[in-house]
């Protein structure tokens, strides 16, 4: 008896803070690590989903690109009189573990996507979230050595199609990567370099271009020269993919026809050249991942934590590709007035008690996401 009226105590005070926490609003900080257009974009999406969720939010952009600015960053809004609920943060290497204590000193919660936890900082903070530290809540991150072995074997079957090599020969290619110190630069090569193993494809030469359309430009010209029988342009961002696509031309090549070049993020200049046959695939959908983050944190807040099921507090999703056959639909989806016509708190736990009987997905949530935006009619 004494048993049964514990439980249902235990019970009863379990709803109480769920109904409590069901009554506040979640304050939450996204500090981007820049502001270029990929990250404007993944900002923008954000303000759309928390606007939907009734969430309190704020982005903050790390101008100076630097994982001491970003520091900063953390710091000051940390030092604020009026803290926030969470941050949302990627990780950079060097100052993963500083961000974690400073967050925790000011007992405000973290949640992590994009970016993995740099290997130096796993000992200290865990490989996990809640592994060794309470307050790193979660982490969503879309699969980066995967999608850099599917973009790499996109451009080598484009470049079989375009007859470019001679049969039985590798497909020749060079490769252009973001910074020293992400992990999604690392991540994605580390892909190419698992399917370039001389026999189908061979990689001439990877270099970094620091996510840079001019240093991509200026090193991809003295890459056409080095090795004039490459066929495949692999680029870790868009943004890069289109500086190389502009040396070639300069160098009187035919991106599309002679060099098959390809890169990561749905950008949309990147899908015009993929319009005009220039470039021939983008991986993306993760400029919703901060989206994603945010429904997840919000949920969490309000009594429906997204680990709750015995799953792992890391979630990860795949990229999709954008190429010719689909490209109009992709651009749909980056329309922000479609964002706008989408409810997105049909995806929430909190306002759909159906989806709290399964475990949350973030292959799931992200299709979800896709079908939602995509089905929104043309204007």
């Amino acid at each position: 008896m004494v048993l049964r009226v514990v439980l249902l105590v235990s019970l009863l005070f379990c709803s109480v803070c769920r109904v409590a926490a069901a009554d506040t609003s979640p304050n939450v900080v996204f500090l981007s690590p820049d502001n270029s257009r990929f990250w404007q974009m993944v900002a923008g999406f954000m303000t759309q989903v928390a606007e939907d969720l009734e969430v309190e939010f704020d982005v903050q952009f790390d101008e100076e690109r630097h994982r001491l600015s970003y520091l900063r960053l953390v710091q000051q809004v940390l030092d604020r009189e009026d803290k926030p609920d969470y941050l949302i943060i990627m990780w950079k290497d060097q100052v993963t573990t500083q961000i974690l204590e400073y967050a925790r000193q000011h007992k405000v919660k973290v949640f992590s996507f994009n970016t993995a936890v740099p290997e130096a900082a796993r000992e200290k903070v865990g490989a996990a979230p809640r592994e060794k530290l309470e307050n790193w809540i979660g982490h969503l991150g879309v699969d980066n050595v995967s999608g850099g072995q599917k973009l790499a074997r996109l451009l080598e079957q484009r470049a079989l199609e375009r007859s470019l090599i001679q049969p039985g020969q590798p497909v020749p290619i060079v490769a252009l990567t973001g910074t020293l110190d992400s992990s999604a630069a690392r991540d994605r090569i580390r892909g190419l370099l698992e399917v370039t193993d001389g026999e189908s494809a061979q990689l001439l030469q990877s270099v970094r271009a620091d996510w840079s359309e001019v240093q991509a430009r200026d090193k991809t010209s003295v890459l056409l020269k080095r090795y004039p029988n490459m066929a495949v342009v692999w680029s870790a961002s868009d943004g890069m993919a289109l500086g190389a696509i502009d040396a070639a031309k300069r160098a009187g090549r035919h991106p599309g026809k002679d060099l098959v070049v390809g890169g990561v993020d749905w950008e949309p200049e990147a899908l015009a050249a993929i319009r005009t046959g220039e470039l021939h695939v983008s991986l993306g959908r993760h400029f919703m991942g901060g989206g994603l983050a945010l429904l997840l944190v919000h949920d969490y807040h309000r009594g429906y934590d997204f680990a709750d099921s015995g799953q792992s507090a890391s979630l990860h999703y795949q990229f999709q590709a954008a190429t010719a056959d689909n490209v109009d639909e992709i651009a749909h989806m980056l329309a922000p007035e479609n964002w706008k016509a989408v409810d997105f708190r049909a995806f929430s736990r909190v306002f759909n008690s159906q989806l709290r009987e399964v475990p949350v997905s973030a292959d799931g949530l992200m299709d979800g996401f896709s079908a939602a935006l995509v089905k929104q009619p043309i204007r």
